[in-house]
């Protein structure tokens, strides 16, 4: 009897419950929508990130890098250098991570072969019977059609030519 009562209650526990405000509805509307969005703002903020780890990891070596050629004429790896590189390999990795997120199909290997192509599912009885119907209506119909056209005798060509003169004289 309790299972009963439980079904009852989930079926029908919509029924029972009382309205919601409009600030209700908009509050689960947009907590809803956060949880959705979650992804699309981490990975947007991780890659925005990452452009600007890039950008000055790349202007940390061009600047070291060409200070050290105008001074000694030669580049040395140097903390300064060093770190500007790290930033660039980093911000990359941060790339990485963020397009393997936003296409989750990137990281599966795509063969050259199409894809299988799985045949239609077999016809219901209900719509094997369905179509037997309806192809013999059309079959009866044209058979009506063909007895129709066999019975009634072709138009003469004097009643054609008579139509068309009888025509011209009233133009």
């Amino acid at each position: 009897m309790r299972w009963l009562g439980m079904v009852l209650s989930f079926l029908f526990g919509r029924l029972n419950t009382k309205p919601k405000s409009f600030r209700e509805i908009a509050l689960e509307i947009f907590d809803d929508v956060s949880r959705r969005s979650r992804k699309i703002v981490s990975l947007t903020l991780a890659g925005l990130g990452a452009v600007i780890f890039f950008c000055g990891g790349l202007f940390i070596s061009i600047i070291d890098g060409t200070t050290q050629y105008d001074r000694f004429g030669v580049v040395n790896w140097t903390a300064t250098f060093g770190a500007g590189v790290t930033l660039i390999l980093f911000a990359t990795a941060v790339f990485a991570a963020v397009f393997l997120r936003a296409w989750p199909g990137a990281t599966q290997r795509h063969s050259r072969i199409p894809p299988h192509q799985e045949a239609p599912p077999p016809p219901s009885a209900l719509e094997q019977a369905l179509a037997a119907l309806v192809m013999d209506f059309v079959k009866e119909r044209e058979l009506r059609r063909e007895a129709r056209s066999q019975a009634e005798p072709p138009p003469s060509s004097p009643d054609r030519e008579q139509d068309t003169t009888s025509s011209a004289h009233f133009h």
